[in-house]
């Protein structure tokens, strides 16, 4: 589908949408052709998060960090730890309070879902110059905050 399929304008939330399932798609179909089909795309961004971090990992700390709600971030940690890729272990002796730590199987699975993210984000990006790459990333973490900011916008006006 065009960019301009609705009213003959490029709408950029239906663009930076159709781009998101494209890259998301074309990582997946490569994941699925390493037998890589372990998790989502989604998942493996998250396991990438989980092994560069430094500090103890905590799913409470996430839900900020990621934006998704309580429940899929749940749902989401829960399949990690089912698949193997993660385990909870308890801190300090406190049973409710579990650091989050890779296990080697999702250590292996994220140097291979790494590559194919880099993979297909270097040929995404052939042909653009690395000036034209910083420029829209520029331009679109300013939309994001744009929109963080607009969800505060609305969420304040219902109040009011």
């Amino acid at each position: 589908m065009s960019s301009k399929e609705f009213d003959n304008k490029t709408h950029i939330g239906f663009l930076c949408g159709s781009i998101g399932r494209e890259v998301k798609d074309a990582i997946h179909r490569g994941a699925c052709d390493n037998k890589m089909d372990l998790c989502t795309t989604k998942n493996g961004w998250l396991i990438g998060y989980f092994v560069r971090q430094k500090e103890p990992i905590f799913q409470k700390d996430l839900e900020k960090i990621f934006h998704f709600p309580k429940s899929t971030l749940a749902d989401m940690i829960q399949t990690l730890e089912r698949d193997g890729l993660i385990a909870k272990v308890p801190v300090d002796g406190d049973g409710r309070k579990k650091q989050i730590i890779v296990t080697e199987k999702g250590i292996e699975f994220h140097h291979l879902i790494e590559n194919q993210i880099l993979e297909v984000e270097e040929y995404i990006t052939k042909g653009i110059s690395e000036e034209e790459i910083a420029t829209v990333i520029r331009v679109l973490e300013k939309m994001q905050q744009n929109a963080r900011e607009y969800k505060s916008y609305v969420e304040l006006k219902k109040e009011d």
